[in-house]
């Protein structure tokens, strides 16, 4: 399998209001809380796996790719869908991890939620996960390289000699929440990584340099970061994650 090492898939928010979903009747508030649901489930099979949360960020990032692309309305399986992204990015982290185990990890989340004894009903299969990779890698035109925010917040955050322990951890806190956002597909990690660095900067008074503005040093710009803030508090707001 051949995948491309350029960071190029990014959609824009006209694009995004005009996704598939959309096209199918699926609302805003419906298709964000249905993103949520399989961030959610990587996130979750990820620790049961006992993957580095750089693998679950990845996985994220490849699904919220590919329902950029198609509708949940035709690919209503989120949890398929999901265990595919998580399976991928192991891969792609090159922290590999089979696809049974990848399979008994969602059978024990779909029982634990539905307080099953068994799963021989749960019909989720290797060959499924195999074949739904294909599409999904088709759907993203096999750019599969993600550079997530986490790395630059912490780059920043030295650079701008930052010692406040409280702002580092909130910054980080932030960056893998907007991995349930499609910030990840509008904008660059390093834009994302001056949004959550502003918004934790806010929230604990930390003064960042003004004169000139500190995002410049970052090729961010005021626009960017304002929206990541906005579309972190909506998540909070309608969410509560």
């Amino acid at each position: 399998m051949i995948y491309t090492a350029i960071d190029t898939f990014y959609v824009t928010e006209e694009e995004l209001i005009n996704s598939p979903s959309r096209k199918d009747g699926i609302d805003e508030l419906r298709e964000t809380a249905l993103r949520i649901h399989g961030c959610n489930l990587i996130q979750e099979s990820g620790i049961l796996l006992r993957l580095p949360q750089s693998v679950m960020a990845t996985g994220q990032v490849l699904f919220h790719r590919f329902y950029c692309k198609k509708s949940f309305a035709n690919f209503n399986n989120v949890k398929i869908v999901a265990a595919t992204c998580i399976w991928l990015a192991s891969k792609l982290e090159e922290i590999p991890r089979k696809t049974r185990h990848v399979c008994n990890v969602f059978r024990r989340m779909e029982c634990k939620r539905e307080n099953l004894v068994e799963w021989k009903h749960i019909d989720l299969k290797t060959e499924l996960i195999i074949e739904t990779e294909i599409h999904v890698l088709r759907e993203i035109g096999f750019i599969c390289h993600v550079e997530h925010p986490h790395k630059f917040v912490s780059i920043y955050i030295a650079i701008l000699e930052i010692t406040c322990p409280e702002l580092k951890q909130e910054a980080w806190n932030l960056a893998n929440d907007s991995l349930r956002t499609t910030l990840c597909v509008r904008f660059k990690s390093e834009i994302v990584a001056c949004g959550v660095i502003y918004a934790a900067a806010r929230r604990f008074q930390v003064p960042l340099p003004e004169n000139p503005p500190w995002w410049i040093a970052f090729d961010a710009d005021k626009h960017g970061i304002d929206e990541v803030c906005r579309v972190l508090a909506h998540l909070y707001d309608k969410f509560r994650i």
